[in-house]
């Protein structure tokens, strides 16, 4: 496999497996109401009172908007990058893209560190304990998935 192809099939492999998950973040056209199934999963799951549902709630709605223009930053920069792959585009502009994209993808960690920030002191210490074990809103920890 040439440099060219192997690079190429990376960078769709990446672009695919983030494109997949920024779809999820982004819940679709019943996102609300799947959010809404989760805050009462992760409420029951954490053995949240209604007080700390509501504070957590808060928190998120406070980000909702920055979330959503930054999904579709990232959803459209991961489109663009798709295109000048496959297109056989210009390795300048490919590598632009892929820094643009990676610096997208770093923003959602910051944003994520963030919530988690103003979510930690809201949760006893067992909560946080049990959300920090890989909460994923299926009532199960990341090792019993």
């Amino acid at each position: 496999m040439t440099r060219t192809s192997w690079t190429r099939a990376v960078a769709l492999a990446v672009t695919a497996i983030l494109v997949a998950s920024t779809a999820a973040v982004a819940g679709g056209p019943h996102g609300r109401m799947k959010h809404r199934s989760f805050e009462g999963a992760l409420q029951k799951h954490l053995g949240l009172s209604d007080q700390q549902a509501q504070a957590i709630r808060e928190v998120h709605v406070g980000q909702a908007e920055a979330r959503k223009q930054h999904a579709q930053a990232l959803r459209q920069a991961q489109t663009d990058l798709r295109q000048l792959v496959l297109s056989d585009g210009d390795g300048g502009a490919i590598e632009a893209k892929k820094a643009e994209v990676a610096r997208l993808l770093a923003e959602s960690v910051e944003m994520r560190v963030d919530t988690l920030r103003q979510i930690g002191p809201i949760l006893t210490p067992e909560q946080r304990e049990k959300y920090a074990q890989g909460w994923h809103g299926r009532g199960r920890h990341r090792q019993g998935s």
